[in-house]
């Protein structure tokens, strides 16, 4: 799979994009199946942040898309707030737990899949959710499909991991190492997940790369303009994006990224 990632030319004032050949989908989707599998059986922490998306939502939607569901803990809260949900994951067993833990959501219609292979009609969603799924797709046709999907109005949003860079970046990071164990502690009662969850993440991250936190404002400036973000202490960002009407023009390759 190509992934595109945004860098900033030495004169700070150009954007520019290049390609790094990343993991491909298949291998992706075998990842994921092993750990879904080892979770099942061990259990996960649910995201930090869980609370705080769910405040982004808008109160009542029509139609809503998830993208990356995973086992579909912020679908079925999705699902609460719309009359019809798709979720999309890449694995099939994420899919399978997704759908033995939503028995009573007959909103919900889950697919497998992957994002840049399936249709959707133009301005179909008020509400589309990506969970830790972006940087596993080619960056600008995939902000373009979500864009177009999405009704005028509608309101994006893209919660994602982030790479630190620059001194602030890494100091906040060691600091976002303590936390984390110490929240998994008071969750789990262990400092670490058991060692083959560990061993499975550490294989599956090996080649990720991830936005800085330069880049995914850059990124926003560009195709999600006046865009929310958030950078959050434990290796993760929020956009939140409301599509105007007057606000469809795509900016292209004309501006400096390059798909």
């Amino acid at each position: 799979m190509d992934t595109y990632r945004i860098i900033i030319n030495h004169d700070a004032t150009r954007y520019s994009a290049y390609k790094i050949m990343n993991a491909s989908m298949h291998q992706i989707r075998d990842e994921f199946d092993r750990i879904a599998l080892l979770t099942e059986r061990h259990g996960c922490v649910r995201d930090i942040y869980h609370n705080y998306l769910i405040q982004q939502l808008p109160a009542h939607s029509e139609n809503a898309l998830e993208i990356g569901c995973g086992t579909g803990e912020f679908t079925r809260v999705l699902a609460s707030r719309a009359r019809s949900v798709v979720a999309i994951d890449l694995s099939s067993q994420m899919i399978r737990r997704a759908k033995s833990q939503s028995p009573n959501c007959q909103n919900i219609e889950y697919l497998l899949g992957d994002f840049m292979r399936l249709s959707f009609p133009a301005e179909e969603y008020d509400c589309i959710v990506s969970m830790a799924t972006l940087y596993h797709l080619p960056l600008v046709d995939a902000l373009l499909k979500m864009k177009a999907a999405l009704k005028p109005n509608g309101i994006l949003i893209i919660h994602d991991l982030v790479a630190a860079d620059g001194v602030v970046e890494s100091v906040r990071s060691a600091l976002a190492y303590p936390v984390s164990v110490a929240r998994r502690f008071w969750k789990t009662g262990r400092m670490r997940a058991p060692r083959e969850v560990r061993e499975a993440w550490v294989e599956h991250g090996r080649d990720e790369v991830y936005l800085t936190l330069d880049e995914v404002r850059e990124m926003c400036r560009q195709y999600l303009p006046e865009a929310r973000i958030e950078r959050h202490l434990l290796w993760r960002y929020t956009i939140v994006w409301c599509k105007r009407a007057a606000a469809e023009q795509f900016v292209g390759p004309e501006r400096g990224i390059k798909s």
